[in-house]
This record gives C-alpha cells, structure tokens and sequence, in this order.
C-alpha cells in the first residue's frame, strides 16, 4: 500500500497538480508538447508519460508487491522523498522557465544555472531516477520497478542531451545576433 500512496503522491503533485499551480501562478501553460510527437524528444516525452500512467494503474490496481521482495520499506521511503525534493527544488529554481516539453519558438524560457542547477544537469530527470529507486526497493525491484527504473535512466540520457542541444543552439543564436 505504501509504495502506490507514495507514488501518487509523487505522479499527481509533479505531473500534474504543479502544471495547474505554474498556469495559475504565472499565467500560461507550461506543456510544449504536439501531439502526435515530431521528434525524438517529442517520442521520448511521450514514452514517459506512457510509463508514468501504465506504472500509474500497475501499482494501485494490480497485485500488491510481495511481502518477501521488499527490499525496505523505510530506505525505499527515504529514497523516494530524496528525490521527490530534489524535483521540487529544481522546479522551484526553474520558476517560470519550467516546461514540459521544447518549444524552440519559446522565448520566455531562460537559462537557469542556480538551485540543483548549479550542482547537476538535469535534476529534475535525476530525480525520477531517485524516486524509481526508491519505488523498487519499496516493491522489491519488480517488474514494474524495473520498467519505470530503465525507461527513467533513458529519458535522463536522451532528453538530457537532447536539452543541451537545444540551449548550444540558443546560445549561439544569441551570439549571433550580438
């Protein structure tokens, strides 16, 4: 019961509930995606969010995980909140330059090098790796664990690059035009 409260908690607030605060507190929307997805980076996008609702419905409607697989229940616990505040962090330092997704018609969206940013690229993709860490020891590292482990380890390689590219790029635009 644990690992799927905890990982609502996690899916509704981050996925969810913070896209609703960020339209309300800065006054647009923060999804940049098309549909269907264009681009690797689109494909990747929506990959995660195929697994975030398919590992969704698998932990709170199938079978409980086995007693006998837990790993830990409390470092699975400490493990996820780690990364559950790592997210907020990077999305609190990101303010309303947060997307989900690219747009490279955005000109809203800054560079931001402050907050987890100033420790590590991408903490906001590391962070769901955390959280899977801690979601598998907490299930005993499941076949749904597993799943939503690797795709996370994935999504931070490709979309971290992919997100490097796009800020070289608007980086050198911007010389350009200097």
């Amino acid at each position: 019961m644990l690992p799927a409260v905890l990982w609502l908690v996690y899916a509704v607030s981050a996925y969810l509930l913070w896209t609703v605060v960020f339209r309300a507190r800065f006054g647009f929307w923060p999804t940049r995606e098309r549909f269907p997805p264009r681009d690797l980076y689109g494909w990747m996008d929506f990959g995660l969010a195929v697994v975030l609702i398919g590992y969704s419905a698998w932990i709170v409607l199938g079978a409980p995980p086995d007693p006998e697989r837990v790993i830990s229940l409390p470092g699975g616990a400490a493990i996820w909140g780690a990364g559950v505040l790592l997210r907020w962090w990077a999305i609190g330092a990101l303010g309303r330059n947060w997307r989900i997704g690219q747009d490279e018609h955005d000109e809203r969206a800054e560079f931001v090098a402050s907050g987890p940013y100033r420790l590590m690229r991408h903490p906001i993709n590391a962070a769901l790796i955390v959280v899977a860490i801690g979601q598998g020891l907490m299930t005993g590292l499941d076949v749904r664990a597993l799943a939503l482990l690797g795709y996370a380890v994935v999504y931070f390689v490709v979309q971290g690059r992919a997100e490097e590219r796009a800020w070289q790029g608007r980086r050198a635009q911007g010389a350009q035009r200097e």
